[in-house]
């Protein structure tokens, strides 16, 4: 909300008050950092996410009932997620489809007309809470439902370069495998083998198949009957099928099929037939560009929010993106040609049921070009959202594993910072960005809280709430605040571990992002998060002096 004049006064009273001259006359990197050690200035943010909460958030009494809650219990910012991985948006947009109109059944019955952002702004004016809007950016379909803009414009879509394991049929048909040894999900078809496990660890809603010597020997339609799960044998596997992928073993196996499992390739696919859920589109794409930041104009001019958050503003993973557009434009920037495109980037070496990456010539070059694009987007996007308003925040959620987050394309660090990792070129560093947001949340989403306990029970000290926010503070160096972040699904039945991990993330950052709102509710730990947050506070990103001062250093 925009503060009266002279509540800005104060709040610049306040602040040179509460940290010490030194920090307030310094300059952006003092500045930030004293405010860490200031237990006086941290931020209190509480994530509302589309799809988890669609239902409980469809009418302006449950919003009333949830913002009221949200303010008891001393939050002072909503992220509200408008836009969600598939595209589809939860406000009046004459650009994005309304996630009423979707054909998931996890939406069906939601108003096509709500305008939920609407309703959220308008409620949280009533206890001066902050509302950001949050869009997914470049994850813009539904890979099950074949839904969304990216299957509006399939030009769109990345294209993905990886390994893919697949049966064949005597008849010589082919079915691509999801995934080895994993959880199975929505309309995927996942192999189990002995050498992870005894029995198939897949739940009832689906179809398994045991093959034993390259012959089935066993189908359990486990969704329709109840069954309990399969033996995976020792000298075969399981099969476990749901939705589409459980009708086609209906429809083409039956005891007795010879069949193989251990053909293995790789192949240059669509985002469509990929396995993620979600189907990403090309970040160097300029239709997607455009698009993307016609949806940040359209929420700017035509709602009061204080602030835009960039969510999966990134590559899907590091099999993204090796069209023949991101081919011609990566050897524009080296250069030089590319004479074996993609295997100069890479190549797959196969151990046992998984595939590892092998790095090619211009490996640590392709990591780069990478980062550079999404920096430059978001170098696009600031300039846009602070020429349209100034005074909206500019912000972005990450990942807290930064030593493994160039898989996704991504460099969130100060472009200061200089990693020192195998895959990091010299110049790697260049491409950081986050000096051009006003503030970072950083997801230290580990069960473990402590390094000791990373240490005991992941052998790393980084896995941890305590070792992720260290490497944050690290790597951003001071060029904006950082808000540790925390999954609270991971503290399911631990209410006292879940203190622990906001006590922690509010001693190491500069304030705490808790994802997500379904879980305060489903826990009923509204209760925790008021006692933890009981002292008043001052929000970094709430002073206009320091924020002056950081885009002044910029």
């Amino acid at each position: 909300m925009k503060k009266a004049w002279i509540f800005v006064m104060t709040l610049l009273l306040v602040f040179v008050t509460w940290v010490p001259s030194t920090y307030a006359n310094s300059g952006q990197s003092n500045a930030v950092n004293g405010i860490v050690n200031n237990p006086n200035m941290k931020a209190r943010i509480l994530w509302y996410d589309l799809s988890a909460n669609l239902f409980a958030l469809d009418t302006r009494e449950k919003v009333e009932e949830i913002v009221e809650k949200t303010a008891n219990a001393n939050i002072e910012t909503i992220i509200l997620d408008v836009k969600n991985p598939s595209g589809f948006v939860a406000y009046d947009s004459d650009i994005a489809p309304h996630v009423g109109t979707s054909v998931n059944p996890r939406y069906q019955g939601y108003d096509p007309e709500y305008d939920l952002m609407a309703t959220v702004i308008d409620v949280a004016k009533d206890y001066d809470l902050e509302v950001h809007a949050s869009i997914n950016v470049f994850s813009e379909g539904s890979t099950v439902y074949r839904e969304g803009p990216a299957f509006d414009n399939p030009d769109w879509q990345t294209t993905l370069y990886q390994p893919v394991r697949f049966l064949e049929l005597a008849s010589g048909e082919t079915r691509q495998l999801t995934a080895i040894n994993a959880q199975r999900g929505d309309n995927q078809l996942v192999l189990y083998s002995p050498d992870a496990y005894e029995v198939s660890p897949a739940n009832r809603w689906g179809v398994e198949v045991q093959v034993t010597d390259g012959v089935v020997t066993e189908i359990s339609d486990r969704a329709n009957t109840g069954a309990p799960a399969l033996a995976v044998p020792e000298n075969g596997y399981v099969l476990s099928g749901h939705g589409i992928e459980a009708q086609w073993l209906r429809d083409n196996l039956s005891v007795g099929t010879e069949l193989t499992a251990d053909n293995m390739e790789t192949r240059l696919i669509k985002a469509e037939e990929g396995t993620s859920p979600s189907t990403f589109v090309n970040p160097i794409n300029q239709d997607v560009q455009q698009y993307e930041l016609s949806l940040l104009e359209e929420i700017i001019t035509n709602y009061d929010v204080d602030g835009v958050v960039l969510d999966r503003a990134r590559y899907n993973n590091i099999f993204a993106d090796f069209s023949e557009e991101s081919r011609v434009a990566f050897e524009a920037w080296l250069g030089e040609s590319v004479p074996n495109f993609p295997e100069d980037i890479y190549t797959f070496e196969f151990d046992g049921n998984d595939a590892l990456t092998v790095p090619g010539t211009y490996y640590k070059e392709w990591i780069e070009w990478r980062a550079s694009n999404i920096q430059d987007f978001f170098a696009q996007a600031e300039n846009l959202v602070h020429s349209l308003d100034n005074d909206v925040l500019f912000s972005t959620y990450v990942g807290a594993w930064y030593q493994d987050y160039y898989n996704e394309g991504v460099n969130w660090a100060s472009r200061h910072y200089e990693p020192d990792y195998d895959w990091a070129s010299d110049s790697y560093h260049t491409t950081g960005y986050a000096e051009l947001l006003d503030f970072i949340m950083v997801g230290t989403y580990f069960e473990d809280v402590t390094k000791e306990d990373g240490i005991l029970n992941r052998d790393n000290p980084d896995y941890s709430v305590e070792g992720s926010a260290e490497i944050a503070m690290e790597v951003v160096n001071n060029a904006t605040f950082v808000y540790g972040s925390l999954y609270l699904l991971q503290y399911q039945n631990d209410p006292e571990r879940f203190r622990e991990a906001i006590r922690m993330d509010l001693e190491l950052t500069h304030g705490i992002m808790l994802f997500d709102l379904v879980y305060l509710e489903m826990y009923d730990w509204w209760h925790i998060v008021e006692e933890e947050l009981a002292q008043p506070k001052r929000t970094p990103h709430q002073i206009p002096g320091l924020l002056k001062q950081l885009r002044k250093d910029r």
